[in-house]
């Protein structure tokens, strides 16, 4: 950024997962240099340092899952592990100026800038707030009667533990979701005995992961790899077709699935049981090897009921009691907000919580009425049902290094603020989108949906369409308040 007319803006990103590092390396890209990143945890990483259960691994093609401006590594398989992904955000945020262990628990708008609170009980100064500590933060516990007085171990695949061994163990999984269908078959012949509780069926398909013995290939010719990048994203882009506006081509995944549960799984009553009852599309679609197999084997137990109570040493269901030493939820993370681990008070006092009482919503999913200079990164409406999150953060990113040059070349204490008729045009978008049939709103219940029943979570349009839409703020969808007095 230059020119004497520019600023330095202060800018605190909270959160150094994929969204928060994508928006500071963005951020200094564009030529902004007093950016400072926070995490609670003692590494970056976001998820991916959070989640280090055996088998945790991406879901998307690794060509995908690397920011498009930021040389990925040699990635050893198609779909990389876990500590692949966690060590090369490591490297990219090498360069940045990031604060490990130290949270922000609260941030309030005082009419020039933000007053941010850590954890120790200090407070810092900032021009401009990016909230990016994810979706996904917030580990879910259900609340099962008896929990407090279970003797064993008790686990969460967001805070696995690096010692943990399950041989001897009778291990009681809760949770049929993405960690568990990647978790299952690592544990199943290693425990003594392994009983996995399934409130709904999920549609998982076989994954396609392979070691990649093209990585010579890759790093000679970086064109092979961009070719590679390309042709996978325009599959997938393809793909969300399925879920936004024509459900009916997600009907082949349901063959799919059934395909592969007959050659896994011989019992016709297991079969009908791991057999999903919603349609494709209307909760997360999962890929993972050897999550069916697995419940073939003797050792490994199926239960549908609902858990009633847990005791000492087994959990109970209407039909049974079922034997356990060690409880592991893989039961996600609390989805019912958005930058929830800290209080953000706007405009006037009053709370984003509180702004959201009625259901979560921003303009292109990154600012909402009444809070200046605040950006959010995987705001309400910016997850996908196919394709990587990475094009979507991207272009979040962008757009908050654009903004925030603009806020460059105001005075000191200017406020930039979505209009009240910008954000309602987005919202009148979603729900028209939204009033449509798609495959998220099919009739099941999802983590997708809030207490009303409006999905607050997915993208209902192309990550083409979103990019136009968002890569650049327009100067009609904000106003630019000079400083105060």
């Amino acid at each position: 950024m230059r020119g004497s007319h520019f600023r330095s803006v202060r800018v605190a990103v909270v959160g150094a997962g994929f969204g928060g590092i994508c928006a500071a390396l963005r951020l200094r890209a564009a030529g902004h240099r007093a950016v400072t990143v926070f995490d609670a945890r003692s590494g970056v990483g976001g998820t991916w340092a959070a989640n280090r259960y055996p088998g945790v691994a991406c879901d998307a093609p690794s060509h995908m899952y690397s920011y498009s401006f930021v040389e990925p590594p040699a990635w050893s398989r198609r779909f990389a592990p876990g500590a692949e992904i966690c060590g090369y955000l490591e490297r990219c945020a090498a360069g940045l100026a990031v604060r490990t262990g130290t949270a922000v628990t609260a941030a309030r708008w005082t009419g020039a800038d933000w007053l941010l609170t850590l954890g120790d009980g200090t407070a810092e100064r900032f021009d401009v707030l990016v909230a990016a500590t994810g979706q996904l933060a917030v580990p879910a516990v259900p609340p099962l009667p008896g929990l407090a007085e279970f003797a064993g171990t008790v686990l969460h695949t967001a805070e696995w533990p690096e010692d943990f061994d399950p041989g001897g163990h009778r291990i009681a999984v809760v949770g049929t979701g993405a960690s568990a269908v990647q978790l299952v078959p690592r544990l199943a012949g290693r425990a003594q005995g392994l009983t996995v509780f399934q409130r709904s069926a999920p549609y998982v398909l076989p994954k396609p992961d392979v070691p990649y013995g093209v990585r010579a290939l890759h790093r000679r010719f970086p064109a092979v790899r961009k070719l590679t990048r390309a042709a996978f994203w325009t599959g997938l882009e393809l793909l969300t077709l399925g879920f936004w506006r024509w459900p009916a081509l997600l009907r082949p995944l349901e063959r799919a699935h059934a395909k592969a549960l007959r050659r896994s799984v011989a019992d016709p009553a297991l079969r009908a049981a791991l057999t999903p009852k919603d349609r494709a599309g209307c909760k997360r679609i999962l890929m993972a090897s050897g999550y069916h197999a697995a419940f073939d084997r003797r050792d490994v137990a199926l239960v549908t009921e609902p858990i009633t109570a847990v005791e000492l040493g087994a959990v109970h269901t209407a039909a049974g009691r079922y034997q356990a030493d060690t409880l592991v939820f893989a039961t996600g993370f609390d989805t019912g907000g958005f930058a929830t681990t800290l209080e953000i008070r706007g405009r006037g006092g009053a709370t984003l919580a509180e702004r959201w009482a009625g259901g979560a919503r921003a303009h292109l999913g990154l600012t909402v009425p009444g809070f200046p200079n605040l950006f959010l990164v995987y705001g309400p409406n910016t997850n996908l049902g196919s394709g990587s999150i990475v094009f979507m953060l991207e272009t979040q990113a962008a757009h908050i290094a654009a903004a925030v040059t603009r806020l460059a070349a105001a005075p000191a204490g200017s406020a930039l603020e979505v209009t009240a008729a910008a954000f309602a045009r987005w919202s009148r978008l979603l729900d028209r989108r939204f009033a449509r049939p798609l495959a998220w709103n099919s009739g099941c219940r999802s983590w997708y949906r809030d207490a009303a029943g409006r999905d607050t979570h997915n993208w209902p349009g192309a990550l083409l369409e979103y990019r136009l839409r968002a890569a650049r703020p327009r100067r009609r969808d904000y106003h630019l308040s000079p400083p105060i007095g």
